[in-house]
């Protein structure tokens, strides 16, 4: 035994480390009683960070410009016949859509299953507009349009059908609509 005191709940805490609860995990904040908010109080914070967004968009949606283009180049638009288009299509995803940070490929038809490019759209000021077209297809996309939502594997290079959601655009990156949205792919003469 020395002659010292043992330390008060004060100085204890003054001169505690901050722990790590698991791998990967982050010391806690500092200060007595500081602790992560729950995932609740961060979506709460996303929203008022992204105030000026449209209700129709959530705050939190993450860009997928780079998965979107891979998919584009390795996947949609693959191969020697596809070159010309490809290139044309690319430029002008690194040239003219430069402001857009989230897309949607629009895919030819659910009949074929097939993932033939359609159209792609890019969310801004809350609406899914179109921004280029290979075939007719809708000025804008609505979550009613939809049949089939799926995500790219940028890994894997294919991509993986997501189940159904409750906002099924927020994390697609790609889709097939119903048929009744989607024109004729008939050749139009003036």
């Amino acid at each position: 035994t020395s002659g010292s005191r043992p330390p008060t709940a004060a100085s204890a805490a003054s001169n505690a480390r901050p722990r790590s609860t698991g791998p990967g995990s982050r010391p806690a904040s500092t200060g007595p009683g500081a602790r992560r908010p729950s995932s609740a109080a961060q979506a709460g914070d996303a929203s008022k960070r992204s105030a000026s967004g449209s209700a129709k968009v959530r705050a939190g949606i993450q860009s997928n410009r780079k998965l979107v283009r891979n998919a584009l180049e390795q996947y949609c638009l693959k191969g020697d016949a596809n070159k010309e288009q490809r290139e044309q299509i690319l430029r002008s995803f690194d040239d003219e859509l430069v402001k857009y940070e989230r897309f949607i490929i629009l895919f030819r038809s659910i009949h074929t299953g097939r993932h033939d490019l359609r159209a792609l759209y890019g969310l801004g000021e809350g609406i899914w507009g179109r921004l280029l077209q290979v075939l007719p297809s809708p000025s804008s996309l609505e979550e009613r349009m939809v049949a089939l939502c799926l995500r790219y594997d940028s890994g894997g290079k294919e991509f993986k059908e997501v189940p159904a959601l409750q906002e099924p655009l927020s994390v697609a990156d790609a889709v097939f609509l119903h048929p009744q949205y989607l024109q004729k792919s008939r050749v139009v003469v003036p």
